[in-house]
């Protein structure tokens, strides 16, 4: 191709970019024109958060006891509306959250009356866990000892059933499928209308209304806006799809540099290059994660420690969000469960913010470092989004990546400490 045809077709991809780049401004207008862009979710970086953020807001409105003063109503729409049940939800009911279990794990929320007893399991980005909706169906029944009915809800974006790695012998029947984006979003609205005597209230579930139409790609949100418009314009509709066609390749070149850059800071403040699990080199890690061959719970460990012969090992891993932390590798290489070990650290430490902190294999396990005051940066590589794209600016990712880093030197210090004085 001779020069003046790739300067002509230069120009002309610029010209449709400036196209789309205006197709996206007018739809940010257009979808922003009643204030629905300022949602408080969004802007404090909280909104696939499912212990801090979704299942702390359920438990709330669920609560008769709740701030928001209505007593039983919201609960009773959820019942009746939402699960489906000819049950009135009357005298004491307690609702809690992360309720521990006989076999050391936690539901979400249960809620608990004198009849009826409902144990919800939130999932946004974690992935399913072992036996984990056999367990709680389990204890839920324990805890209703045939006086009263057990209610199993798995709650998820789309209302996807649950694997049979979480079921194990537990029959799909027991369990009740809901989703953010059609059933919960429908209780919401509903809520949202129960209370409009209320203002602020209604207000308040109006913005998680627009959250979860966010997260599911419900309403007329921009994306709706721009897909509508692409539909209907062949030019604008092919660039679109040569964008799509590399937009695997740049998201891979940005997850690799962060792999680089990281594994080089953790080699130069442990005195020892990572080691790579899961695929063969960052490269083929990345490459796989964007291309759909795998790319999840795959990432790089350092070794910190020796117990019990045993290896004390120093995480950071990804499924959709980066998470890291401390993991106790048997003699096979993997990771393997310790509760006593994980109990003692976690009276000097932080409690770990990760959905996988919950895992019995993470002796701890963070997002983020909790102690800085400054805004949390959560690199979640499947929404893409946030504070994933500042990885393009060379200073705010080295500022991520200091970041990780000097939080990680603090863990493994508090955890050598912490097997020093138990072993000697």
């Amino acid at each position: 191709m001779s020069e003046l045809n790739i300067a002509s077709n230069t120009a002309e991809l610029t010209d449709r970019f400036r196209r789309l780049v205006d197709l996206v401004e007018t739809s940010k207008e257009s979808s922003n024109r009643h204030g629905e862009r300022f949602n408080i979710f969004s802007i404090l970086g909280v909104q696939r958060d499912e212990n801090r953020t979704h299942s702390r807001y359920l438990a709330e409105l669920l609560s008769p006891t709740g701030r928001h003063g209505e007593g039983s109503r919201f609960l009773d729409a959820f019942v009746k509306d939402v699960l489906g049940l000819a049950l009135a939800v009357s005298g004491r009911t307690k609702v809690t959250r992360e309720l521990a279990t006989e076999d050391r794990r936690r539901v979400d929320i249960v809620v608990e009356s004198p009849d009826l007893i409902i144990g919800i399991e939130v999932k946004i980005d974690a992935g399913d866990q072992k036996s984990q909706l056999h367990d709680y169906f389990t204890e839920l029944n324990q805890r209703a000892k045939n006086r009263k009915k057990a209610v199993l809800v798995y709650l998820t974006l789309d209302g996807k059933p649950p694997s049979a790695y979480s079921l194990r012998d537990l029959e799909q029947e027991n369990v009740h499928c809901l989703s953010f984006s059609k059933d919960i979003h429908q209780w919401i609205d509903r809520s949202a209308g129960l209370c409009e005597h209320k203002p602020e209230l209604s207000y308040a579930l109006i913005q998680y209304m627009r959250l979860l139409e966010t997260l599911t790609g419900a309403g007329t949100s921009m994306t709706s806006l721009i897909a509508d418009k692409l539909a209907h314009d062949r030019d604008d509709l092919e660039t679109a799809l040569a964008v799509e066609k590399a937009l695997p390749k740049a998201k891979s070149a940005v997850m690799l540099r962060f792999w680089e850059e990281l594994s080089s800071a953790m080699a130069s403040a442990f005195g020892a290059t990572p080691v790579i699990y899961g695929d063969k080199t960052l490269r083929e890690l990345s490459h796989n994660y964007f291309s759909g061959r795998g790319g999840k719970h795959v990432g790089i460990k350092h070794t910190v420690g020796k117990l019990n012969g045993e290896n004390l090992c120093l995480y950071v891993n990804i499924y959709h969000a980066i998470h890291y932390g401390l993991r106790i590798d048997g003699p096979t290489g993997s990771p393997v469960s310790r509760p006593e070990i994980k109990d003692k650290l976690r009276n000097k430490l932080n409690d770990g913010n990760a959905v996988a902190n919950k895992e019995a294999d993470w002796l701890v396990c963070y997002y983020y470092d909790p102690s800085p005051s400054h805004e949390p940066a959560i690199l979640n590589f499947h929404s893409f989004d946030g504070s994933v794209l500042d990885l393009l600016e060379d200073e705010n990712r080295q500022a991520i990546i200091n970041n990780i880093v000097e939080h990680q030197v603090r863990l493994v210090n508090e955890a050598q400490a912490q097997i020093k004085t138990s072993t000697v």
